[in-house]
Formats: C-alpha cells, sequence, structure tokens
C-alpha cells in the first residue's frame, strides 16, 4: 500500500513542476510515470525514513515493473527514474520540513546501479529499403498519400508529431524546405521553431512531389499536407482541414497496412527519422556537415544527435575496420604526430569524466 503523505508530496511536486517550471503536458505525464516507481519503492514508508528502506532505490530497479513483464527496465529507463527521484527529494528538501533524514549524504546515493547491457542492432529505415518502399505499387488514394509521406519522413527526418500537423504552405519542394514553425500550426517538440531541408535524392523527391501536386492543385495551401481523406468515398475530404489529437496514430496504422499489403517490413515513423540521421552522418565530411545534420533533426547541439544515432551498426563497424591498412596511415610525418596529439586530447577529456 502506497503512503498517502507520499503520494500528496508526489502531487505537490507535480503540481508545482507545471507551473513554476512549466513543464509541457507530455513530460509532466512521463515525470508522474518515473514518480509512480518511487512510490512504488516505499510503499506504505513514509518519506522521511527514506534512507532505512531496503533494498535502497537503485537495487529495487534493477527487477521493478508495473506491467507485470519480467523483462529488466532499460538502463536508459532506469536513469531518468532515478534522476526524476533525485530532482524530487531536493524539491522536497527545500520546501519541507522535518526530513533530516534526506541529506546531501543520502541523495549522493542515488546513482544508477551497473546493469548488463544487452546489444542491439540500431534499427533505421535504409537507404535501400526507402527506394524499394518508393517502388511499391500503390493503388488508393490513401497508400498514395502514406508512401508520400514515409519518403518525406527520410528525406527530412521531421517528428511524426509536427509531421501530421504541418500545413501545405509550411512544405516548399522548391527550395527543399520545411517551415516547422509553431505559428503555423506545426506541432514541434518543446514548441520550437526552425526551417529544416531535405536531402537531395531525385527518385524520392520525385514521388514527394506527386503527392504535393495533387494537394495544391484540390486544396487550400492552410489543409494539411497529410489531406484528410473521406472513409465514405475514398477521397480528399475537400471541406475538412481538421487535425485530430490522434492523427499520428492513423499514420502509423495506414503504413503498416500498406506495408503488410505489400510484403515489406513495418517500421515506426520514428525510424525514417532514424535512417534520416544515420544516411546524413555517414556521408558528413566534416564538422559543418554534423552540424547542419544536427539542427536539422532541432537537436539542441552536436553531441545529442552523436549520443542517438552516431552508433555505427555491426555492418559498418566491419566495414570500417576491416579497410584500416597501411595504406591508410597517412606519409606524412608531422600530420601522424597531429593525429596522435588529438587523440590524446580526448583520451585525457574521457579519463577526466570518470569516477
Amino acid at each position: 500500500m502506497i503512503n498517502r503523505g507520499n503520494w500528496k508530496f508526489v502531487q505537490e511536486y507535480l503540481k508545482y513542476r507545471k507551473e513554476v517550471d512549466l513543464l509541457s503536458k507530455n513530460s509532466l505525464r512521463l515525470e508522474e510515470t518515473w514518480l509512480r516507481h518511487l512510490l512504488e519503492w516505499a510503499q506504505e514508508k513514509p518519506f522521511d525514513k527514506v534512507n532505512k528502506i531496503r533494498p535502497t532505490l537503485p537495487e529495487y530497479l534493477l527487477d521493478a515493473r508495473l506491467d507485470g513483464s519480467r523483462e529488466p527496465f532499460s538502463s536508459v529507463y532506469v536513469k531518468k527514474i532515478i534522476r526524476s527521484s533525485y530532482n524530487f527529494f531536493q524539491w522536497l528538501r527545500t520546501h519541507k520540513r522535518g526530513l533530516s533524514s534526506i541529506d546531501q549524504a543520502w541523495l549522493d546515493t542515488l546513482k544508477p546501479p551497473r546493469m548488463t547491457i544487452e546489444h542491439k542492432e540500431h534499427e533505421a529505415v535504409t537507404i535501400e529499403e526507402i527506394r524499394t518502399i518508393a517502388k511499391a505499387p500503390v493503388q488508393t488514394l490513401r497508400e498514395k498519400r502514406i508512401r508520400a509521406a514515409a519518403i518525406l519522413w527520410f528525406l527530412s527526418g521531421i517528428r511524426i508529431g509536427a509531421f501530421v500537423t504541418l500545413p501545405i504552405k509550411g512544405l516548399d519542394l522548391e527550395k527543399r524546405e520545411i517551415k516547422q514553425w509553431p505559428k503555423l500550426g506545426v506541432h514541434t517538440k518543446f514548441g520550437k521553431h526552425a526551417t529544416t531541408y531535405l536531402l537531395n535524392i531525385p527518385e524520392l523527391l520525385e514521388i514527394v512531389k506527386e503527392w504535393d501536386d495533387f494537394v495544391r492543385s484540390n486544396l487550400s495551401k492552410d489543409h494539411p499536407w497529410f489531406a484528410n481523406i473521406s472513409p465514405e468515398t475514398g477521397e480528399l475530404d475537400k471541406d475538412n482541414s481538421f487535425i485530430g489529437v490522434n492523427r499520428h496514430a492513423g499514420a502509423r496504422k495506414d503504413l503498416k497496412e500498406w506495408l503488410d499489403k505489400v510484403g515489406l517490413p513495418y517500421h515506426s515513423p520514428h525510424k525514417f527519422r532514424h535512417g534520416f540521421a544515420v544516411y546524413s552522418l555517414k556521408h558528413a565530411k566534416d564538422i559543418s556537415q554534423l552540424k547542419a545534420i544536427s539542427q536539422n533533426l532541432m537537436h539542441t547541439n552536436i553531441s545529442i544527435t552523436d549520443g542517438i544515432y552516431g552508433g555505427l551498426s555491426d555492418a559498418d563497424i566491419k566495414e570500417q575496420i576491416t579497410s584500416l591498412t597501411e595504406k591508410t596511415l597517412p606519409d606524412d610525418q608531422e600530420t601522424l604526430m597531429e593525429l596522435l596529439r588529438k587523440n590524446q586530447e580526448i583520451i585525457s577529456k574521457l579519463e577526466k569524466k570518470l569516477p
């Protein structure tokens, strides 16, 4: 049984996060989920006795689940729970009295436990897959729409939430740009405003252009590019520009049904975004191109992009390692020494970060 006093503290904290920290609904919902694990861990014991609860929170999270599954949490998810719990207890220390057991020494024990990390191949739509998708047959207007949508996801790296709310006027294929502007009604993550760009792959752009020409000739520029289709007639619903809150779910459903029909494996819309990132990073030649890719994904900095998408697949690792020969070494001794110096700088920085 969960301690009622603990539950009230969490509710008060969530209210603070909403009103003072201005958390979005989605972020607030995630925070509530993470703190639910904290409440389940403490059970009936009050938070002023947290230093005596056993197992400790990090130990508890090694095999804790709320959905009945026997699978352990991912290391990333555990880190989010620990970080959220740490911030909550810091707030509790500041805003509530009589909680002397929650001191800095105890807070310092809230660290993610050591976990065995299973290797998983990075899932992303490949250029070969997207070309196969582009050539797959379409028979209905709904199928033409989802094929064009999937290709646009790959070419731009746009998130599904922004895509389904993108108006026709937000896409300029001649300039290969997308106006991901909240003022146009585009729902971007954290309300960010950016103009992003499409990869220049002609045979893929042609499929997107075919749909773009069709909607522009039949609808106003304020209609969604992922245009509404009448379930009764299967034709464009010209009088309907409404975008429902579950529009992204409809796009996923359309994609799965069509790919199943043509015998192609399903990838979620986000894996097409991954595909854009991986394809782009593999072709980047300098730091300015890496920065451009990061900004196109609407990331705050390059380290976020590299952390999420920078891991090479097994095939890429094999290709890079097996291509290393004596011929790859620079003939110029000065160049070689410069490379060694830079490597040493990187190693030194990493060593400073180690505990």
